[in-house]
């Protein structure tokens, strides 16, 4: 019997929020509940925690924020591509039409997270956690997800092609509705993984099975 994925939670935000302003973002600070319009960087600060947070059309630019913790944010139509978001914590987050070009979430721990027609290809997810993670019709195109764990991993309908899994388990990770003709990964670590009939091909190789034409 298939296992039942885990209902993904949804941030939890007040209906209204005022604007607020995070200019002064440094390490160890704290912000809570507003709505965030105003480009952030060039900054680095460490362990900054965000709290019921919605940020509109915000551009990040050379961005570091290593150590960060975000709890009930939503991320809309915002460009994070190459910030720094090593080692950080993602709790009921949302990224909605966003960009995340080579975005670093290595080492990160992402609980009750998803990312929804998000371009994100090379964004970096190596020794990331992955707790009820969903990407839905994201590009994700020459992306790492080496030596990670996940459990409820979603990938939906994006496009993995070129990703590497290598030294990360896919059992039960559907695959079937993704778009691809290649990804790095090992025969121990696709086993359990779900595909379509017609993606069969394809991972004959990994097996070390040959076809005779």
């Amino acid at each position: 019997m298939r296992k039942l994925n885990r209902r993904i939670q949804k941030p939890d935000l007040p209906e209204q929020l005022d604007p607020i302003n995070v200019d002064e973002l440094k390490g160890h600070s704290f912000f809570e509940m507003g709505t965030v319009k105003k480009a952030i960087g060039p900054v680095h600060a460490e362990g900054v925690n965000f709290e019921q947070l919605y940020f509109n059309d915000v551009t990040f630019t050379e961005t570091e924020l290593p150590t960060s913790q975000w709890i009930d944010v939503i991320f809309d139509n915002c460009d994070l591509s190459g910030i720094q978001l090593n080692s950080a914590r993602f709790s009921r987050v949302e990224f909605r039409n966003c960009k995340l070009a080579g975005t670093d979430f290595d080492r990160a721990i992402m609980h009750d997270v998803t990312l929804t027609d998000c371009q994100a290809p090379y964004v970096l997810c190596n020794l990331t956690e992955l707790r009820d993670v969903q990407f839905d019709n994201c590009l994700l195109k020459g992306a790492n997800f080496i030596d990670g764990w996940q459990n409820n991993l979603q990938l939906g309908t994006s496009d993995i092609e070129d990703v590497q899994f290598t030294g990360t388990s896919l059992e039960n990770v559907d695959l079937s509705r993704c778009l691809f003709n290649h990804i790095h990964i090992d025969e121990q670590n696709l086993r359990g993984a779900v595909i379509a009939p017609e993606q069969a091909a394809g991972f004959i190789e990994v097996f070390g099975v040959k076809v005779k034409g």
